[in-house]
């Protein structure tokens, strides 16, 4: 059996054209039940924008605090940069090998023989940057280190406190030719 529409189109009971507008009315009336019920969505598309809000938010949020983390990197490469620039020890080639280790290998570096003792009782230190070394005197190596510590490769700490008081041979003085 057909539809009741065909039923009635058969039946004589109504014609061709009032079948097509009630079926365009029924179309309508449908719509007009879809956006009602698209109402009742509302509240879910409104959590789905702000979940969706929250998360950007959140993404933009640790987007800028790595943004600052980098800023401030290289805000410190610039300032550990300036200090061993002004502060780097021209005079201090010479024919005298100082050894020190850096990344566990042993570095050489020529210096004379005051740089060599000045280095060795810590007035001197040693910094690196971008591969390159830097003869500091200590103070501003302190200023270095109060930024990081991964900048120093060589300081010596005042050795006066960490004296040994069982040590029998502080009362010898190590000889300032001794090389080894």
């Amino acid at each position: 059996m057909g539809s009741l529409q065909d039923q009635l189109l058969k039946a004589g009971l109504t014609t061709e054209h009032k079948a097509k507008i009630a079926k365009s009315e029924k179309r309508k009336s449908q719509k007009k039940k879809k956006k009602k019920g698209a109402t009742s969505d509302v509240s879910d598309l409104q959590k789905h924008i702000e979940q969706t809000k929250q998360a950007q938010q959140q993404k933009a949020e640790e987007l800028n605090k790595a943004k600052q983390a980098e800023l401030k990197e290289r805000e410190q490469v610039a300032r550990v940069k300036q200090i061993l620039e002004h502060h780097n020890q021209e005079e201090i080639r010479g024919n005298v090998t100082f050894n020190f280790t850096f990344e566990g290998k042993v570095k050489e570096l020529d210096v004379n023989a005051q740089t060599q003792q000045a280095l060795a009782k810590g007035r001197l230190a040693i910094c690196v940057l971008e591969g390159q070394f830097y003869v500091l005197q200590d103070e501003p190596a302190r200023k270095i280190a109060e930024v990081d510590e991964k900048y120093i490769v060589f300081h010596v700490e005042d050795g006066q406190s960490d004296k040994d008081e069982d040590d029998p041979y502080a009362d010898f003085e190590v000889p300032d030719d001794l090389i080894w």
